[in-house]
């Protein structure tokens, strides 16, 4: 393909499914330059010469959390240290969390530190519901301080373990917005459980 930096992505991309030879290295440096993110991703899946380095530098640099996650879960070829890095500074809890559910590999430790640090409720419910590994003693104290008795109810509901205490406290002090989520717990398996051992509880002391 002639004079392709002077193409736009779209007809290099276009150029590569139809030439016998093409200049792939040049290609993504053009993409880069061009600061086209979708296209570098799509090279990265699709293209059967591709460099995960550079592709993946350059997707940091664009700074758009989304390829970032996008590009761990289909590159075959995949730093996801340096990812996972970058989505933390970019202080991304969405994909951070969405990382720990898709990407082949998964710093959890990592993850978890960032999550809780963000203290995000919504995504730190998530992770404790769905990561295989998940701090959940941190994240418990963190959504039950948040006050939000959603979080809290779903993460009694949800979690494999929960502080059901210091919870159902937090419900019974949010008198108004709590009232909803207490009469889910006690229609609920899990809920309905720990409120009797904590009634139990308080009986014998």
């Amino acid at each position: 393909m002639k004079n392709m930096d002077q193409q736009p992505a779209a007809a290099m991309w276009q150029a590569e499914q139809q030439a016998e030879k093409f200049d792939y290295e040049k290609a993504l440096d053009c993409f880069i330059k061009q600061q086209a993110k979708d296209y570098i991703y799509k090279a990265g899946v699709y293209w059967s010469v591709f460099d995960f380095a550079k592709g993946i530098d350059a997707l940091i640099d664009l700074g758009d959390p989304d390829y970032i996650f996008r590009a761990g879960r289909s590159w075959k070829t995949f730093d996801d240290a340096k990812a996972l890095d970058a989505l933390i500074r970019l202080k991304s809890p969405r994909f951070i969390y969405y990382a720990g559910i898709e990407w082949q590999s998964f710093d959890y430790d990592a993850g978890t530190r960032a999550l809780l640090n963000f203290r995000d409720i919504e995504f730190v419910f998530y992770a404790g519901a769905h990561w295989k590994q998940f701090n959940r003693d941190k994240g418990g104290r963190i959504i039950i301080a948040a006050g939000h008795p959603e979080y809290i109810y779903k993460a009694g509901d949800q979690w494999e373990t929960f502080d059901y205490v210091n919870g159902w406290l937090a419900l019974e002090t949010s008198m108004k917005k709590g009232a909803r989520w207490r009469g889910k717990a006690f229609e609920n398996r899990k809920w309905r459980k720990a409120l009797q051992k904590i009634w139990q509880t308080a009986c014998a002391s």
